[in-house]
């Protein structure tokens, strides 16, 4: 049997502003094609499908159609669980209802049974840990509950397969594993250590099909792997990678399958000539090496790289970093100053006379206008 782990769909998310709708709509498309070549039995996104709690009404479509285009077109099982960006609650809708049709959604601990049976295999499914829920869930062990490591461990002491059954068992979970290594979009799994899970707490799976950090990663000592995001949401993910992870259960091998993004995120930095030289219809970050990322030079690079979404100046590498405030000057500092500061470390130049004064009005409207 073939199942296709995934995760982190982030569906509605903006890329610096920009709507990744049709990117993700692409990449739909690519995992129910990946998943029907591939004759996979069962899809498990591991939480995250929604990139916040309340939805927008056009992640919402591009969801049902995900789901459309998994359950009824390919005829799979998808079995997926909430990560800390969904609204449990609300991803859960309905759960009962859907399960005729294929889609098992699981919205916090303790809602109902926790795992499916493919019959070759069972997958246990831990949607992200609330330290109320797991108490409200298992009430004889709330002395045991400190924390958000606490809750997860006793969660998963629940969880525990009975082996020697003959099946594969599986476990999807939405968390941070100890060793897992955060990127630039891992947002919420910034504050990292205090809340990771060591690796240990998964050995009495067969495999543990993670969500939450970004990057593809398998974490060592255990078959815990992320599949990380199916798109770059960050410039600090270009050189990644982005792809599904395919598991055999008759040996529990698996294989990261690659995915074709519509427009990939890259990085480039050189003087105003020599990017002027290339061109790309690419999501780009720009680092001009000798010019200020005035507007005028933010125009003219556009012409050739039309989603260039970040365009920035190099010369304050060049001329030493401004200084990063701190929160006792930016409690202190006047706003003008402050202002001046990002002036300084967004273009390597400081602000003259005029744009003072341009920003010293905008100050006084704004106070004025409350």
């Amino acid at each position: 049997m073939r199942i296709l782990h995934t995760s982190d769909w982030h569906l509605g998310l903006d890329f610096y502003g920009v709507s990744l709708l049709e990117e993700q709509r692409r990449m739909i498309d690519e995992i129910a094609q990946i998943a029907v070549d591939e004759g996979v039995a069962a899809v498990l996104v591991a939480g995250d499908i929604f990139d916040r709690a309340v939805v927008a009404p056009d992640a919402i479509a591009l969801y049902n159609y995900a789901m459309r285009r998994l359950c009824l077109e390919a005829r799979l099982r998808v079995i997926l669980c909430a990560g800390n960006h969904d609204g449990a609650a609300r991803l859960s809708s309905l759960s009962d209802l859907l399960r005729r049709a294929g889609l098992y959604i699981f919205g916090r601990v303790g809602e109902r049974d926790d795992q499916v049976d493919l019959g070759e295999a069972v997958v246990h499914v831990l949607p992200y840990v609330h330290t109320d829920d797991v108490r409200i869930a298992y009430p004889q062990e709330q002395e045991r509950i400190a924390c958000a490591a606490d809750a997860m461990r006793i969660a998963l002491d629940h969880r525990r397969p009975e082996k020697g059954d003959g099946r594969r068992h599986i476990l999807m979970a939405h968390c941070i594993a100890a060793g897992g290594r955060t990127g630039q979009s891992d947002r919420a799994a910034a504050v990292g250590g205090a809340l990771a899970v060591p690796t240990t707490l998964f050995a009495p799976y067969d495999y543990t099909a993670l969500g939450h950090l970004h990057r593809p990663q398998t974490l060592s000592g255990a078959p815990v792997r992320y599949s990380g995001t199916p798109l770059c949401y960050s410039f600090a993910e270009a050189d990644q990678e982005k792809s599904v992870t395919l598991l055999d259960t008759e040996d529990m091998s698996w294989r990261a399958v690659p995915l074709h993004p519509l427009h990939k995120v890259l990085r480039a930095q050189g003087t105003m000539d020599e990017l002027l030289m290339g061109e790309s219809e690419d999501y780009m970050h720009l680092t001009v090496l000798d010019e200020p990322a005035t507007a005028s030079v933010q125009d003219e690079l556009r012409r050739r790289y039309p989603r260039a979404l970040l365009i920035e100046s190099g010369r304050r590498e060049i001329m030493g970093a401004a200084p990063m405030l701190t929160m006792e000057e930016a409690e202190s500092d006047s706003p003008l100053r402050i202002a001046e500061k990002f002036y300084l470390y967004k273009t390597g130049m400081e602000m003259d006379e005029e744009q003072r004064a341009w920003f010293q009005t905008a100050i006084e409207r704004a106070e004025r206008e409350g």
